[in-house]
């Protein structure tokens, strides 16, 4: 995959290029969808499939204080987009100037002159432009004038609800990973650095590795214990990730820490990726250390048995 940060002042020239505008934070079912079809409409006119996004999430220039967590990062997505099929991807710097952009300027400059666009395919819920003008009917509108097609694809919906990245958000927020994982089409991941701890998981006999988010403002599920698979040096593990301010011990800052069962080495320093499975419990608050310890042995029974069911 080609992947272009802006456009080159002469645009691109490629051959019937079949476009797609959109955050695509995540690339969930509804992207994914939304992706085949540029897919299969580039196939059926030997044309190229070209996904134009954006960073930072135009939220972070609109209104900061509103703006969403990630989930995913550029490398997740662009891997993700690869195996999609896209062949083309562009990352736009949205910026002050992008933003009072209007719409009818967007779609000469970026969408015509930039990209030469023979086929524009659009999410049902997407706007661009100043006041989110490029919709739909604009479009329409417009089409004609500048010698492009239009298909505008509908939601994907998971039982009575549209798949959204904002409604993956609130699912993770509340600990449900698995029905996020259903609307993502894959288990939800993030990967961090291990970084030291405290220690206390070691002197309670359940040493745990410390993570900081690789990617800033990246999605973490809420507070709880989950069953998780890890992925480091290369091999991958089964664990336990709490999240949560440590009750136990007195509120403190709020940590992710994994458990790696049946391992001993130490990875201060390494990247690891941690991907959920299922939420085991609510973090709790203990009257004593012991009371925590024998409900980690319980938890990590319970961990095993996900991630065996899992396997199978």
């Amino acid at each position: 995959m080609n992947v272009m940060l802006g456009l080159p002042p002469g645009g691109l020239h490629l051959p019937a290029p079949v476009v797609t505008i959109g955050s695509f934070d995540g690339i969930h079912r509804g992207h994914q969808e939304l992706i085949a079809r540029v897919i299969g409409i580039a196939r059926e006119r030997s044309g190229t499939p070209v996904l134009v996004t954006f960073e930072p999430h135009p939220q972070q220039v609109i209104a900061p204080g509103t703006a969403p967590s990630l989930l995913s990062g550029r490398e997740e997505k662009l891997s993700l987009l690869e195996k999609a099929g896209i062949e083309v991807a562009v990352i736009l710097n949205f910026n002050r100037e992008l933003s009072e952009l209007e719409a009818e300027d967007f779609v000469r400059r970026i969408l015509i002159d930039g990209l030469g666009t023979d086929f524009l395919v659009l999410g049902h819920d997407h706007a661009f432009g100043r006041g989110r003008r490029g919709r739909e009917p604009l479009l329409r509108q417009l089409a004609p004038e500048l010698g492009f097609e239009l298909e505008v694809v509908g939601a994907v919906m998971d039982g009575d609800e549209a798949i959204t990245s904002t409604v993956i958000r609130r699912l993770l927020a509340g600990g449900d990973v698995r029905r996020a994982a259903d609307m993502l089409g894959r288990l939800y991941s993030l990967k961090g650095l291990v970084v030291r701890g405290e220690g206390r998981g070691r002197e309670l006999g359940y040493p745990t590795a410390n993570l900081a988010p690789v990617v800033n403002r990246k999605c973490v599920p809420g507070d709880g214990i989950y069953a998780v698979g890890v992925r480091v040096r290369g091999k991958s593990w089964t664990g336990a990730c709490s999240i949560g301010r440590r009750p136990t011990f007195g509120s403190g800052d709020r940590t992710i820490e994994v458990h790696l069962i049946d391992f001993e080495d130490d990875i201060y320093g390494d990247s690891v990726e941690v991907t959920f499975c299922e939420r085991v419990r609510d973090e709790l608050a203990f009257d004593t250390p012991q009371e925590l310890v024998e409900q980690m042995a319980r938890d990590i029974e319970d961990v095993q048995r996900i991630i065996q069911q899992e396997e199978h």
